[in-house]
């Protein structure tokens, strides 16, 4: 069930009315309803795919009660063990099968060795990455202590499968969000009010913006080749635009539709185009996703590479910044396998990662060069500077994440940086730029806020109305085809 889509507007009203006006404050009533509604949202795409989320729900919570039980201490990092291998496993099966076959023939194939294969016709399930480190955050927090297993089997389906955010976040963990379904809710006017002000702006950032410039720059990445490097720099551009507006607009749809039943969910987008380096911008960017690396595979493996190495330098590299390399390198190869089973997505997570690490290592030249030349680190224009820059490596970036092929991506970037570049782009779909560009412009005075509709300096309630009004209108009046989210495919 899509969050764009006229059933969903009818489904969304249905579970509000029912879980506060019929079961009313009834905890375990509400929980038992979310969770049918949750499997209700998540199947209608096909039943079929229900057993499986299911089947994986039931084994962590198994696993969560195996772990929490005091006899079998002297087992339980082999039952965490098997916890992991069963859960990455059934990911690796499912989006990850085909890729890996078909990369060890392309490996054996270079050494001269051809090995005759035929590709699984395998679905991927929707949702599967996210349930999966859903499940795996679980079992891993048992382990650590930093969670007590739940007894009650709807808690722990709901924290698994509940329906704002299965298909594709926030990953909000069920560390935050098991203490919030054992308490009880109560309905708050103003929370409710602002979770439709959020839906409203996820469902105008999605429609209006995300899915107009959609079919530019699929026209424009599909078929590059003999386009001017203008045109590519503008496709460059609408997808970068595209693909915040479809993944924020998503965030902001789940996270209002959370705080409509009285959950609270975390800020998985904090207006990450304006950050001014990398490292600001991946505090920004899908922050559920990159604290999910961050807590349990760049710290932990920092950690156990810490206690292995004892000398001051590696490599001649000090060892701290040998340590952050490794680790980073991990992370971010990871991260970009997450992504899918493509070695653009690959590349795309090297990519970061290197310039993690090299603006790790200039921080202090970059100081004691900032103190040589007696510029102020606030300096405007050094701001802006930096943040244009942040943001052109990001947008080329997304380039080769956009790319059928690594091949095709840097054919791509010849189209950019030819003479072309300095030529007309030709027609430009300027309805669709202006619809981005107040986007952007109403994010950038909103920065400040979790959600760019938080009008608390409008005292005027018919101002605040006119302004719901008129995204409203553009929603109707101006929404492009409509588009799966494109997360989805992740």
């Amino acid at each position: 069930m899509l969050f764009t889509k006229l059933e969903f507007a009818f489904f969304l009203p249905v579970v509000f009315l029912v879980y506060w006006l019929v079961l009313k404050e009834r905890l375990k009533a509400q929980n038992v309803f979310l969770l049918i509604a949750s499997y209700v949202f998540y199947g209608w795409w096909d039943p079929r795919l229900l057993l499986l989320l299911f089947t994986v729900s039931i084994i962590n919570y198994g696993i969560g009660l195996g772990l929490n039980m005091p006899d079998i201490s002297r087992f339980r990092k082999s039952l965490l063990i098997t916890g992991i291998v069963f859960n990455l496993g059934l990911l690796g099966f499912f989006k990850y099968f085909n890729f890996f076959i078909e990369s060890f023939v392309d490996l054996t194939s270079f050494f001269g060795f051809h090995i005759q294969y035929s590709s699984l016709n395998i679905v991927l399930p929707l949702g599967i990455s996210f349930y999966t480190f859903l499940s795996l955050s679980y079992i891993l927090d048992i382990y650590k202590g930093n969670l007590n297993a739940d007894k009650n089997i709807v808690n722990v389906l709901l924290s698994l499968g509940f329906f704002p955010i299965i298909l594709a976040g926030p990953i909000q963990r069920p560390a935050t969000l098991l203490p919030q379904i054992r308490s009880r809710r109560q309905f708050d006017y103003k929370q409710v009010t602002d979770g439709l002000r959020q839906i409203l702006w996820g469902l105008f950032v999605k429609i209006a913006v995300a899915d107009n410039l959609a079919p530019f720059a699929d026209e424009i990445f599909t078929d590059f080749y003999g386009k001017p490097g203008s045109t590519l720099l503008a496709g460059a551009l609408f997808y970068a635009v595209q693909i915040y507006a479809d993944f924020s607009g998503y965030s902001h749809i789940a996270i209002g539709t959370a705080r409509l039943l009285g959950f609270r969910l975390m800020q998985n987008f904090n207006y990450p185009y304006f950050s001014r380096d990398i490292t600001e911008f991946w505090k920004k960017w899908h922050i559920s996703l990159t604290t999910w690396f961050r807590d349990y595979i760049f710290l932990p493996l920092s950690f156990a590479i810490s206690g292995k190495v004892k000398t001051e330098k590696v490599l001649f590299i000090k060892t701290d910044l040998f340590i952050y390399i490794i680790a980073s390198l991990l992370t971010w190869f990871l991260t970009g396998l997450w992504h899918g089973a493509n070695y653009t997505f690959l590349v795309w997570g090297l990519m970061h990662g290197l310039l993690m690490i090299f603006y790790h290592w200039q921080r202090k030249p970059r100081k004691r060069f900032l103190k040589m030349v007696n510029l102020n680190n606030n300096n405007m224009v050094l701001s802006f500077a930096e943040g244009l820059l942040t943001f052109t490596f990001v947008t080329l970036a997304w380039v080769v994440f956009r790319a059928d092929s690594v091949s095709s991506a840097f054919s791509y970037f010849n189209g950019i940086f030819s003479p072309s570049l300095f030529t007309s782009p030709g027609d430009l779909p300027i309805r669709e730029m202006g619809i981005a560009a107040l986007f952007l412009v109403i994010e950038f005075f909103q920065k400040e806020k979790p959600h760019p509709l938080q009008l608390d300096i409008l005292n005027h309630t018919w101002l605040r109305w006119s302004i719901y009004m008129e995204l409203i209108l553009i929603i109707l009046f101006f929404s492009g085809g409509s588009q799966k989210f494109i997360y989805f495919q992740f």
